[in-house]
């Protein structure tokens, strides 16, 4: 790591955003979004499979909090779904940026809050993968 390097990390000019580097006289931004952004994804699909679902082959939504909603209007499922899943993927993405704030992230408490962060991005994953596999699933069935 060069001298400006170094110096620059030191100021506490990192954003849990991006972080910037001088190469060259240009800079580049490296953007830290991709969990978040994985579950944007896997939540859109999710919803895609699911609309595809109801609208094609008759299926039904499976949350019993959304169900009602599903079958009666489908423009305000949309809304709520997917205004949900960018939600959830905000506040995945800002507890995100808090955490690499700290300043102390040697001790316990930074790492177990960072396992912990990991863990439920990781959960939510697999909870939106099984609904995607499942709605596909009824969507083959229905074939």
């Amino acid at each position: 790591m060069s001298r400006l390097e170094a110096q620059y990390l030191s100021q506490d000019h990192l954003n849990a955003d991006h972080l910037e580097k001088e190469i060259g006289g240009g800079k580049i931004l490296r953007i830290r979004s991709g969990p978040s952004l994985s579950l944007v994804l896997m939540g859109s699909m999710d919803w895609l499979t699911t609309i595809i679902g109801i609208v094609y082959f008759g299926a039904v939504e499976a949350n019993p909090f959304l169900v009602g909603v599903a079958s009666t209007s489908l423009p305000t499922f949309t809304a709520i779904k997917l205004s949900t899943t960018i939600i959830i993927a905000l506040l995945f993405h800002k507890a995100d940026k808090i955490l690499l704030r700290t300043q102390e992230k040697d001790t316990r408490s930074f790492r177990y809050a960072r396992v912990m962060l990991r863990g439920t991005y990781i959960a939510a994953t697999a909870i939106l993968l099984f609904a995607i596999i499942n709605n596909l699933i009824v969507v083959a069935n229905a074939l």
